[in-house]
């Protein structure tokens, strides 16, 4: 595993050398350049040859970050989409699925995809995702980052745009990420490239209605507590939200609902490593919003059990007055209800064990070696079985 400190200095190496050399290449539009066309690398001595290497070298990096998750379900589905939304382009792309508690998703101008884990757990269906892969691609094939760093070189704020690269605290490897894909775009880019991503989606066969019905569960449950940065990186530069929806809304009703729907596979691709990135998103800590999170999620009705489980660990973890009672109470819950994982059978045991209730926790003892007979904790549960 490679360190942060490691990751630090091979990044600001690259990224000095092929960036810095940027300023003196040569240089063209910042507005109205063409599409990236299909199978394109940029002229070696131009200045946006220098992007890519920089972004080359970083993606070697990512490729075997520890983050990176490498489950086959949740990677083919993507690479799937992006190929089902780029059409001739799916073999300039690249995706990376990034265990990563955070809403975003970046496609760098290399063709570098990555898909963070937050994104995935908040969207209700394959066509809200695709709304935002769509969108990335669109900051791809508009040269948006070409432009964004010509725009800043003219304007004589190139280092400005320089640290945004190569001077993120990488302590947070995903802001770094976030940043390098999308160097704060105009918001002039960003309704281009909802634009963009609202034709793809639609002519790919997704929900155009999906990408203003993500907004809308983005919003809710960052209005619902006090911590911005799970969305800052996204949404930092983006337009007004209620803007954001009401184009997007108006875009997909001249659309309209395609008529060869694309299939919705997320639930089914997700639910393998659903609880890891739940259990990722409660140990940020961030109590309201990851509670609005699960609200939502619930709401949805895929495997109610497995989120009333996880609304129990919030309150757990939380430990404030009230909480074990709330949080016994949603595990009881989830022990009756569909998706449960083996673990709600085993917080209950334990918890009414530590409350004396010794009958009623050798009953959820039971239940819990029933669904999950091979559990590590096998012989510890036992002796609670056999003890007085």
């Amino acid at each position: 595993m490679i360190s942060r400190r490691a990751f630090n200095a091979g990044l600001c190496t690259c990224l000095s050398g092929a960036l810095t050399a940027c300023v003196t290449h040569q240089t063209g539009p910042t507005t109205g350049m063409a599409d990236v066309p299909v199978g394109y690398r940029p002229n070696p001595a131009s200045d946006e040859a220098g992007l890519w290497m920089a972004l080359d070298k970083v993606e070697k990096v990512v490729k075997v970050a520890q983050a990176r998750i490498r489950d086959k379900a949740i990677n083919e589905l993507i690479s799937g989409m992006m190929c089902r939304l780029t059409g001739d382009h799916c073999g300039d792309i690249r995706s990376y699925v990034m265990r990563v508690p955070l809403f975003n998703a970046n496609c760098a101008p290399n063709g570098a995809v990555q898909v963070y884990s937050g994104l995935l757990l908040r969207s209700s269906s394959e066509s809200q995702v695709a709304a935002i892969l769509g969108h990335e691609f669109g900051h791809f094939l508009k040269r948006h980052s070409l432009q964004r760093m010509r725009d800043a070189r003219d304007r004589g704020d190139f280092m400005a745009f320089f640290s945004l690269a190569s001077g993120v605290s990488l302590n947070n490897l995903a802001m770094m990420l976030a940043k390098l894909g999308q160097m704060h775009f105009t918001r002039d880019h960003e309704r281009e490239a909802d634009s963009v991503g609202l034709q793809l989606m639609a002519d790919a066969g997704y929900d155009p209605f999906a990408a203003a019905e993500m907004w809308k569960r983005l919003i809710a449950e960052r209005e619902a507590g006090d911590v911005e940065e799970n969305f800052d990186v996204f949404t930092s530069t983006h337009p007004a939200p209620s803007e954001r929806i009401e184009t997007l809304t108006r875009l997909a009703e001249q659309r309209g609902r395609p008529k060869n729907p694309a299939p919705d596979r997320l639930a089914e691709a997700l639910a393998p490593i659903r609880g890891i990135l739940l259990a990722d998103e409660i140990n940020l800590g961030h109590f309201k919003q990851t509670k609005k999170l699960l609200d939502l999620l619930l709401a949805d009705g895929r495997n109610p059990g497995e989120i009333l489980h996880y609304k129990g660990e919030l309150h757990r973890r939380r430990g404030t007055g009230g909480d074990e009672a709330i949080a016994l109470g949603f595990y009881h819950e989830a022990c009756e209800s569909v998706g449960a994982p083996p673990e709600s059978f085993r917080q209950v045991g334990l918890m009414r064990w530590r409350r004396g209730e010794k009958q009623q926790a050798r009953e959820y003892f039971h239940r819990y070696l029933t669904v999950k007979p091979d559990a590590g904790d096998r012989e510890m549960i036992k002796s609670y079985l056999m003890g007085a």
